[in-house]
């Protein structure tokens, strides 16, 4: 019978939190959340658009889904599974990160299908390319770039097909002399990059 009043006031608010709680009407809601892939090998690439957010029905009580914040609720999709081909990968409802107290009731689609290709690097010459003419009686000579390669890396069966790195645009219209530019090296196929900018 020590602190009756504090134990007396414990049940009271105890008793007042649960009516609160209970007395909650449970919801359903669809949300559209980004898709983010997780243990995918260092070795392994994924070809073709990976989709960047999937359908998912949440169950809560009706204040909790009020206050849902963009990020709240990401899906993950483990690949830590993944092997090279065209594999069936399932989005499970415990793979969908969400806040305390909000369940997931559905994912969709539960299922994707992912081309997976071993990762390549390979090293390639750097072309430049120019925009504009040069000044009347003057022609395009040589060109250089410096460095003359770049290191790219992505998809083995892309970046076998790749022949040369290419740059931004040097503008030359109506240039008389030599002309020397700072650009940004590329590759067309986006699904390929330099291992480093240059």
């Amino acid at each position: 019978f020590r602190h009756l009043g504090l134990k007396v006031l414990a049940i009271m608010l105890a008793t007042v939190l649960w009516f609160t709680v209970a007395g909650e009407h449970v919801v359903e809601r669809s949300l559209r959340v980004p898709l983010a892939v997780s243990n995918l090998p260092p070795s392994l690439v994924i070809v073709g658009d990976l989709p960047e957010s999937v359908d998912v029905r949440v169950r809560g009580s009706a204040a909790q889904l009020s206050r849902l914040e963009t990020g709240d609720i990401v899906a993950m999709l483990d690949l830590a599974t993944a092997r090279t081909g065209s594999r069936l990968f399932h989005l499970r409802a415990d793979e969908v990160g969400v806040p305390y107290g909000i369940e997931v009731a559905q994912v969709n689609p539960p299922t994707l299908l992912l081309s997976i290709e071993k990762s390549l690097r390979r090293i390639v010459p750097i072309v430049p390319t120019t925009d504009g003419e040069p000044a009347p009686g003057f022609e395009i000579g040589r060109m250089t770039a410096e460095p003359s390669t770049v290191l790219i890396v992505g998809p083995e069966s892309r970046v076998r097909e790749v022949g040369s790195a290419t740059t931004e645009p040097v503008e030359i219209d109506g240039a008389s002399e030599r002309v020397r530019d700072v650009v940004t090296v590329g590759v067309a196929d986006s699904a390929i990059r330099p291992v480093e900018q240059q």
